[in-house]
């Protein structure tokens, strides 16, 4: 229900999706970006059946928030009651915390993209605005989460496909 989401605008999707999260005993809240941070989101739990899912306003790109929701949705998945999940950008995976953030990174691109679509996508080796469009279409996500993931591996450069990332104007 979630993924299908990402096509729609923030006023569309946002009642629903807290919606969906209540009836799951999550919290769901919004906050502001803290300057420097690095941080997207964070969970916790509050007790055995009650837990807090934040995120911020970083970016304010769709795949960014897609990403980070999704992140964090694994984080409760993964029912560590007693830790707090602070997502920032780190490359170091040697610790059991680092290890869970990988796991959530995965989760989230994996639920966004399927590997094997990703890999289908890949394979056609036309990476154009049409192409990502179109694809996206299919498989049914916002075409900036694609691009997103593409400029993520390297596949396209950074600087590309502006007019297919959505920004979010979402009122915290």
């Amino acid at each position: 229900d979630i993924r299908s989401m990402t096509v729609k605008s923030p006023a569309q999707f946002m009642p629903r999706l807290r919606e969906i999260f209540n009836e799951c005993g999550v919290t769901f809240v919004l906050l502001p970006y803290l300057k420097n941070s690095n941080i997207n989101g964070a969970v916790t739990w509050v007790n055995q059946n009650k837990v807090i899912l934040a995120l911020n306003d970083r970016r304010n790109y769709a795949d960014t928030f897609w990403f980070s929701l999704f992140h964090e949705i694994k984080h409760v998945l993964q029912q560590k009651h007693k830790q707090l999940f602070i997502s920032e950008i780190k490359n170091d995976l040697s610790s059991l915390d680092d290890r869970l953030e990988k796991e959530a990174n995965d989760f989230a691109s994996d639920t966004l993209i399927s590997r094997q679509e990703y890999k289908s996508f890949l394979e056609q080796k036309n990476f154009s605005d049409e192409a990502i469009r179109a694809y996206a279409a299919k498989i049914g996500i916002q075409p900036g989460i694609l691009l997103g993931r593409l400029q993520h591996d390297k596949k396209v450069s950074m600087n590309r496909g502006k007019m297919l990332r959505e920004k979010y104007k979402i009122i915290i």
